[in-house]
Protein backbone atom coordinates (compact mmCIF):
# COMPACT_ATOMS: atom_id res chain seq x y z
CA UNK A 1 0.00 0.00 0.00
CA UNK A 2 1.27 3.60 -1.02
CA UNK A 3 2.06 5.99 1.74
CA UNK A 4 -0.67 8.07 0.51
CA UNK A 5 -2.90 5.84 0.66
CA UNK A 6 -2.14 4.83 4.14
CA UNK A 7 -2.72 8.17 5.21
CA UNK A 8 -5.96 8.37 3.23
CA UNK A 9 -7.19 4.65 4.91
CA UNK A 10 -5.89 6.39 8.61
CA UNK A 11 -7.65 9.16 7.66
CA UNK A 12 -10.93 7.37 6.66
CA UNK A 13 -10.89 5.52 9.87
CA UNK A 14 -10.62 8.78 12.44
CA UNK A 15 -13.52 10.15 11.23
CA UNK A 16 -15.30 7.03 11.08
CA UNK A 17 -14.44 6.84 15.17
CA UNK A 18 -14.94 10.54 15.77
CA UNK A 19 -18.60 11.03 13.85
CA UNK A 20 -20.55 9.10 16.27
CA UNK A 21 -19.28 11.10 19.36
CA UNK A 22 -19.97 14.46 17.09
CA UNK A 23 -23.32 13.23 16.43
CA UNK A 24 -24.24 13.02 20.22
CA UNK A 25 -22.36 16.09 21.20
CA UNK A 26 -24.54 18.48 23.13
CA UNK A 27 -25.92 21.87 21.42
CA UNK A 28 -23.39 24.71 22.03
CA UNK A 29 -24.45 26.77 24.88
CA UNK A 30 -25.98 29.98 23.85
CA UNK A 31 -23.81 33.20 24.13
CA UNK A 32 -25.83 34.70 26.69
CA UNK A 33 -25.35 32.51 30.07
CA UNK A 34 -28.88 31.90 32.36
CA UNK A 35 -28.12 33.36 35.90
CA UNK A 36 -28.82 31.49 38.42
CA UNK A 37 -32.51 31.45 40.44
CA UNK A 38 -32.13 33.56 43.28
CA UNK A 39 -33.52 31.79 46.16
CA UNK A 40 -36.69 32.54 47.82
CA UNK A 41 -36.59 35.88 48.98
CA UNK A 42 -38.58 37.78 51.60
CA UNK A 43 -37.50 41.43 53.14
CA UNK A 44 -40.49 42.00 55.43
CA UNK A 45 -39.57 45.71 55.24
CA UNK A 46 -43.15 46.63 56.18
CA UNK A 47 -43.65 47.74 52.51
CA UNK A 48 -44.63 45.82 49.43
CA UNK A 49 -43.35 47.91 46.97
CA UNK A 50 -39.91 47.93 48.77
CA UNK A 51 -40.02 44.37 49.23
CA UNK A 52 -40.35 43.50 45.66
CA UNK A 53 -37.70 46.05 44.22
CA UNK A 54 -35.23 43.86 47.07
CA UNK A 55 -36.66 40.22 45.75
CA UNK A 56 -35.75 41.61 42.31
CA UNK A 57 -32.27 43.07 43.55
CA UNK A 58 -31.39 39.34 44.73
CA UNK A 59 -32.07 38.40 40.72
CA UNK A 60 -29.88 41.55 39.71
CA UNK A 61 -26.83 40.76 41.95
CA UNK A 62 -26.04 37.69 40.96
CA UNK A 63 -26.27 38.51 37.39
CA UNK A 64 -24.20 41.94 37.94
CA UNK A 65 -22.70 41.55 41.19
CA UNK A 66 -19.82 44.23 40.13
CA UNK A 67 -22.50 46.67 39.27
CA UNK A 68 -24.32 46.25 42.34
CA UNK A 69 -21.68 46.31 44.62
CA UNK A 70 -20.23 49.53 42.82
CA UNK A 71 -24.10 51.04 43.41
CA UNK A 72 -23.63 50.37 46.43
CA UNK A 73 -20.18 51.76 47.54
CA UNK A 74 -20.54 55.09 45.46
CA UNK A 75 -24.13 55.89 46.22
CA UNK A 76 -24.72 54.42 49.46
CA UNK A 77 -21.84 55.68 50.89
CA UNK A 78 -20.09 51.76 52.00
CA UNK A 79 -16.64 50.76 51.43
CA UNK A 80 -17.49 48.67 48.24
CA UNK A 81 -15.41 45.66 50.18
CA UNK A 82 -17.88 45.82 52.93
CA UNK A 83 -20.18 45.09 50.80
CA UNK A 84 -18.91 42.25 49.23
CA UNK A 85 -17.95 40.84 52.62
CA UNK A 86 -21.35 41.35 54.03
CA UNK A 87 -22.69 39.76 50.73
CA UNK A 88 -20.74 36.29 51.58
CA UNK A 89 -22.05 36.16 54.54
CA UNK A 90 -24.67 33.34 55.32
CA UNK A 91 -28.23 35.31 55.70
CA UNK A 92 -27.23 38.03 53.58
CA UNK A 93 -29.29 38.48 50.29
CA UNK A 94 -28.62 40.98 48.08
CA UNK A 95 -31.77 43.02 49.18
CA UNK A 96 -30.35 42.56 52.68
CA UNK A 97 -26.82 44.00 51.78
CA UNK A 98 -29.09 46.67 49.82
CA UNK A 99 -31.66 47.97 52.52
CA UNK A 100 -28.73 48.00 55.47
CA UNK A 101 -26.75 50.25 53.68
CA UNK A 102 -29.88 51.95 52.29
CA UNK A 103 -31.49 52.32 56.04
CA UNK A 104 -28.41 53.73 57.35
CA UNK A 105 -27.83 56.65 54.33
CA UNK A 106 -31.18 57.83 55.06
CA UNK A 107 -30.89 57.72 59.14
CA UNK A 108 -27.41 59.22 58.87
CA UNK A 109 -26.07 56.39 60.39
CA UNK A 110 -23.41 54.03 59.29
CA UNK A 111 -24.48 50.48 57.18
CA UNK A 112 -22.24 48.80 59.90
CA UNK A 113 -24.65 49.93 62.65
CA UNK A 114 -27.55 48.66 61.03
CA UNK A 115 -25.71 45.58 59.75
CA UNK A 116 -25.24 45.27 63.87
CA UNK A 117 -28.93 45.94 64.81
CA UNK A 118 -29.73 43.07 62.69
CA UNK A 119 -27.41 40.62 64.49
CA UNK A 120 -28.11 41.29 67.48
CA UNK A 121 -32.10 41.59 66.77
CA UNK A 122 -33.72 40.04 63.87
CA UNK A 123 -37.31 39.60 65.03
CA UNK A 124 -39.51 41.07 63.00
CA UNK A 125 -37.38 41.07 60.14
CA UNK A 126 -36.65 43.88 58.47
CA UNK A 127 -39.65 46.25 59.46
CA UNK A 128 -38.84 45.52 62.89
CA UNK A 129 -35.28 46.29 62.64
CA UNK A 130 -35.74 49.72 61.29
CA UNK A 131 -38.16 50.61 63.24
CA UNK A 132 -35.60 49.69 66.33
CA UNK A 133 -32.45 51.81 63.95
CA UNK A 134 -34.78 54.14 63.73
CA UNK A 135 -35.69 55.16 67.25
CA UNK A 136 -38.49 54.97 69.44
CA UNK A 137 -41.83 56.65 68.48
CA UNK A 138 -39.87 57.77 65.02
CA UNK A 139 -41.56 56.80 61.86
CA UNK A 140 -39.66 54.76 59.25
CA UNK A 141 -38.14 56.69 56.10
CA UNK A 142 -40.25 55.07 53.73
CA UNK A 143 -40.24 57.83 51.34
CA UNK A 144 -36.76 58.08 50.98
CA UNK A 145 -35.99 54.24 50.85
CA UNK A 146 -38.03 54.60 47.99
CA UNK A 147 -36.51 57.37 46.24
CA UNK A 148 -33.27 55.64 46.73
CA UNK A 149 -34.46 52.11 45.17
CA UNK A 150 -35.47 54.49 42.33
CA UNK A 151 -32.09 56.12 41.68
CA UNK A 152 -30.42 52.38 41.74
CA UNK A 153 -32.85 51.63 39.52
CA UNK A 154 -32.29 54.67 37.17
CA UNK A 155 -28.58 54.20 37.47
CA UNK A 156 -28.84 50.83 36.20
CA UNK A 157 -31.48 51.69 33.35
CA UNK A 158 -33.35 49.29 34.61
CA UNK A 159 -37.19 49.84 34.52
CA UNK A 160 -38.98 49.17 37.83
CA UNK A 161 -42.16 47.79 37.20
Amino acid sequence: MSRHAHGAMALAVLLALAAPAHAQAPAPASSTPAAPAPPPYDADTGDAWIDARLEDLNAYALRYPDAFADEIARYLDVPRGYVVALGQQPGWAPGDVYFACALGKVLAQPCRAVVRARARDADGGWQGVARRVAGAGKPVPTRALRELLRSSYAHWERPLD
